[in-house]
């Protein structure tokens, strides 16, 4: 018979704990989650799901289990009490999910990506070139969140004033916001402001001067056009998934790097790993540590009853340290013989529209900083965030020491290297 409750009063944990962006998330206390309650009754009221198997089954299961950026984004009761056409791609339901996936898939296609890949190397030389004029640079705002902002300009066809933008939403949290937000006013935060006037410019042209916005412009729903709230509220979400996120995963990957000079020697010796290093990095150190369900009607998960109403957290973080699924999990790895096989994307049908760019713009962040230093040191004396630090902004001080002579061996096809 399932269970109504599974949360031994020793236990605290709370998913949402904005601590853990200075102090870290505390795997101890989630492995024994796993252990005594996988199915974990949160101080909150939600229900915390800690093991892999579970998770991937519910993020699958998308009619049970309704994406829900409600609460974090200032609305406590939820997406229900807002108008649809303020739904992200994530939470509009099926069918229409997915063809407003497609739109995305048109203009996040694997094609385009590889088309901008030359142009996003080169933004990381640029960047190499001003953190190597400074003494101390930060690794935070000047590579890791420059990245995925000029990415993403990038592929809306935008000019560099929108990275800034980007970089600064991500940053002021408004990105964490909409319309319906107590003290946002009906014009939404800066972003829509900002996507509304790109709108505007491109009806004006005889045609849209980027692919991303011709398919948006030019795309059918259901029968009808989208109208200009429903595309604005979809590009904002292109910003808060593919550059707010994606920050978040390179942020790690340079964390680790300046924490460890061993493994930055490693992947200069042997730039083949780069991509298994993004990939371990998604693992252990999951930029998304947790994600939100509403749960749509009654449903069992682990032996637990789970009624319709209930909040349900997806546990990415803990799936991703399962014993059961991955060998020696707290360890930090770059010969996992499934390197892929995490939960930082998600799972089944809402697996991340994006996570080929992410992907991309990782190893060949990667990849620039091998070829052009010699070393990345930390600074003595100097606070490091945790790792993982979830969506945090701290700096990343470090002193990059510059390689002398050619290029080394990982930009000399200018190949990404996947995992």
């Amino acid at each position: 018979m399932a269970a109504r409750s599974a949360a031994p009063d020793e236990i605290d944990f709370d998913p949402h704990d904005p601590s853990f962006v200075e102090r870290g998330v505390p795997f101890d206390r989630l492995r024994r989650i796993r252990d005594e309650c996988p199915v974990y009754r949160t101080p909150g009221g939600a229900w915390y799901l800690s093991r892999y198997r579970d998770i991937e089954a519910a993020l699958k299961d998308v009619e049970t289990f309704r994406a829900e950026l409600g609460p974090i984004t200032g609305i406590p009761g939820g997406i229900l009490t807002i108008p649809e056409d303020q739904h992200y791609l994530s939470e509009i339901p099926e069918p229409r999910h997915g063809q407003v996936r497609r739109l995305f898939n048109a203009g996040l296609a694997t094609h385009r990506i590889r088309g901008v890949e030359p142009l996003i190397r080169a933004e990381c030389e640029r960047l190499v070139d001003e953190m190597l004029a400074a003494d101390v640079a930060d690794l935070h705002d000047g590579y890791a969140a420059a990245i995925p902002a000029f990415g993403m300009a990038t592929i809306m066809g935008l000019g560099r004033d929108a990275v800034a933008e980007f970089m600064r939403w991500s940053v002021d949290g408004t990105l964490m916001s909409r319309p319906a937000t107590p003290g946002v006013g009906p014009e939404g935060p800066p972003s829509h402001r900002f996507f509304a006037a790109r709108i505007a410019e491109q009806r004006a042209l005889p045609r849209p001067s980027s692919h991303v916005f011709a398919v948006l412009l030019g795309a059918e729903v259901e029968g009808r056009p989208l109208t200009d709230r429903e595309i604005v509220t979809q590009l904002h979400f292109m910003i808060q998934a593919g550059v707010h996120t994606t920050r978040a995963f390179l942020t790690h990957l340079v964390n680790r790097l300046v924490q460890d000079p061993q493994l930055f020697a490693r992947l200069q010796a042997e730039p083949e790993l780069i991509g298994r290093f993004c990939e371990e990095s998604l693992r252990h150190d999951s930029p998304v540590q947790r994600t939100t369900r509403l749960c749509t009607r009654p449903a069992v998960v682990g032996g637990v009853e789970v009624e319709e109403g209930e909040w349900v957290e997806m546990g990415i973080g803990s799936g991703n340290r399962d014993e059961a699924v991955f060998d020696d999990p707290e360890r930090f790895r770059l010969d996992r013989p499934e390197p892929r096989g995490h939960l930082a994307f998600g799972a089944g049908s809402h697996v991340c529209p994006g996570a080929t760019l992410a992907r991309l713009e990782g190893v060949v962040a990667v990849e620039v900083l091998v070829d052009r230093l010699a070393a990345l040191r930390a600074v003595d004396g100097a606070t490091y965030p945790p790792l993982p630090g979830s969506l945090g902004h701290q700096p990343v001080p470090a002193h990059l020491v510059a390689r002398e002579g050619p290029a080394g061996p990982a930009s000399a096809t200018h190949e990404p290297r996947g995992g």
